[in-house]
């Protein structure tokens, strides 16, 4: 379950948070004294639920509950505060529940189960047609007979793949449209989006699913659930393990960028967080990783993912001079001088490092 807690209060995020970490199966997404910025960033985040304030300086917590009722139909409000005479307000903007300050564990604990018992019945209801999405490099869809799904039209596909990173979330049509036709005037672009939605409903219709693409309040919301190796990218950085299966998952996993090749502006900002997230896991493993095979991996995939860091370069001579690698001490320093003399116009930083100056004697 992903939390996001708003409250004008540093201290009582921090309280929240702390409390809400020795809850298994809960991740705090993100903590928010600033209830726009909040609004902002809650799509971004994936958030399942909102922990909230009710009395802020800015804007009352009914304002904001309902701000976020009308952009984000799919997530869950529970309000966090002082006051209980706000009970009744609460519930009127179908909060799923109501804890007063100070937040008492065991009924902390009930409010999650209740919440995630409600997520998990939204979860179920989504058909299952297609076995695995691969979307790092390059994008293909499997269906169950593992037969390579095919589009009618790039729009199509696009509509699908902007649906289906939501994981199921209600997006609002106006969102949709600035996303996949932002150059278009509103009456046209609204058009070609009743259109696609009808095309992509024909296709996955043809897999067997009737009720393929949900339309509720202004939102549309993939209703269909799909594998993918973005989310399992996500889970394996996650995870507190980094042991020798894992580190090997994450590596063959990332075979390029998040849906590099289909080059859509929405995906950027994914296709930063998840390179960001790995780039962060191998550098951890590369600190506590004896293995000698496993750690070049590692440096290698680093430097692919991040081609310019120097730190990275310096890292990867380093391991081949203690490898004594001499075919791959060369490459490598053939190829730090293509990317940073050549290309980039600069002093390559360790040119002086006796580490350095040894291999080219």
């Amino acid at each position: 379950m992903r939390v996001l807690l708003i409250d004008d209060e540093e201290l009582a995020l921090k309280v929240n948070e702390k409390m809400l970490s020795e809850v298994e199966n809960v991740e705090v997404v993100g903590k928010f004294t600033d209830p726009y910025l909040a609004l902002k960033e809650m799509e971004t985040l994936q958030t399942d639920v909102v922990f909230l304030d009710m009395e802020m300086t800015e804007l009352h917590g009914l304002e904001v509950a309902e701000m976020i009722m009308s952009e984000h139909h799919h997530i869950e409000i529970l309000f966090v505060t002082a006051y209980p005479q706000y009970a009744v307000e609460a519930f009127d903007v179908n909060a799923i529940d109501y804890l007063l300050k100070p937040i008492n564990k065991v009924r902390l604990k009930k409010a999650i189960k209740k919440t995630q018992e409600k997520l998990d019945l939204y979860n179920s209801s989504k058909e299952i047609a297609f076995s695995y999405a691969h979307t790092m490099g390059s994008f293909y869809l499997l269906d169950t007979k593992q037969n390579i799904v095919k589009w009618r039209t790039k729009k199509v596909k696009e509509l699908l793949l902007y649906l289906g990173h939501h994981r199921g979330y209600p997006v609002h049509k106006s969102i949709v449209v600035e996303q996949l036709w932002p150059e278009a005037d509103a009456e046209k672009a609204f058009t070609l989006l009743h259109s696609t939605v009808y095309q992509l409903r024909k296709t996955l219709k043809e897999s067997g699913i009737e009720n393929s693409v949900q339309f509720i309040n202004d939102h549309y919301a993939l209703n269909v659930f799909v594998q993918s190796d973005y989310a399992d990218l996500e889970q394996l950085i996650k995870s507190k393990e980094m042991n020798t299966s894992i580190v090997e998952q994450v590596l063959t996993l990332y075979q390029g960028d998040f849906l590099e090749e289909e080059e859509y502006n929405w995906s950027i900002q994914s296709q930063r967080y998840l390179k960001n997230s790995v780039l962060q896991f191998l550098e951890k493993v590369i600190l506590t990783e004896e293995h000698a095979t496993l750690k070049e991996k590692c440096l290698e995939k680093m430097l692919e993912l991040d081609m310019y860091n120097e730190t990275y370069m310096y890292k990867l001579l380093e391991h081949y001079i203690q490898a004594k690698n001499k075919e791959k001490i060369d490459s490598l320093n053939k190829l730090i001088k293509t990317r940073l003399s050549d290309d980039l116009g600069i002093e390559i930083p360790f040119a002086n490092n006796s580490l350095y100056t040894s291999i080219e004697k």
